[in-house]
């Protein structure tokens, strides 16, 4: 890899690991769970034990802490990549500031009348960058 491009990289886990360790965290109680763990397109994505019920209480297949994809179950993974790595590319470019623009982005979203998920800035955004929408 050039080195600029190895720069850039260290930036940008840099930048995303305060967003990344909350996934992390996670993460760790993921795998002390049963859960499993595998290295896609520059992601830790996790799966099953802690994550399987972390997703079905706050219900979604699949969600994106920095560098860190948490999913429901390995078909959750493979299904919602494209929108995930979509989410990968916004915390790369909102760092820390990541998970509260996202809170408020879903707030204001709310607070129009508008659906808190579907409605949300970053979602509409990453369903558009993987042609969902």
């Amino acid at each position: 890899m050039p080195p600029r491009r190895v720069l850039k990289t260290c930036v940008l886990y840099t930048w995303t690991a305060p967003t990344s360790c909350v996934g992390l965290l996670v993460g760790v109680l993921t795998l002390s769970s049963g859960g499993r763990v595998r290295i896609r397109r520059g992601t830790l994505e996790f799966h099953g034990g802690f994550s399987t019920w972390f997703a079905n209480v706050i219900g979604f297949g699949a969600m994106t802490l920095g560098h860190v994809i948490l999913g429901r179950d390995d078909w959750s993974l493979d299904v919602c990549r494209d929108h995930e790595q979509a989410h990968v590319r916004q915390a790369e470019l909102w760092g820390p500031m990541f998970i509260p623009a996202y809170l408020l982005a879903s707030a204001w979203a709310h607070a129009r009348g508008q659906h808190y998920y579907i409605d949300n800035w970053f979602e509409r955004d990453a369903r558009r960058a993987c042609g969902e929408e």
